[in-house]
């Protein structure tokens, strides 16, 4: 009975330091390099459509719902 206990209070030490040693002693991989040179594009940039205009587009508000319109289709008002 006691050496059951010692061997259970050896392994329950003993594995988790094996696991920190072997972890510690693990290579770790190599850092990534970095390119030497980047070229972020190879072609110039389109020139605006004839289309577009300087100025603001103006979007409307939506509509407004009235209250008491929870706007589902389950009949039920959640408001």
């Amino acid at each position: 009975m006691a050496r059951s206990r010692i061997a259970l209070l050896v392994a329950a030490v003993a594995l988790p330091l094996g696991a920190a040693v072997v972890t510690w002693a693990w290579p770790e991989p190599p850092a990534p390099r970095a390119p030497i040179e980047v070229k972020l594009r190879e072609h110039p940039a389109p020139p605006p459509s004839p289309t577009s205009s300087s100025t603001p587009v103006v979007v409307p508000p939506p509509p407004v719902v009235p209250p008491g319109d929870d706007q589902d289709d389950d009949g039920a008002d959640d408001d």
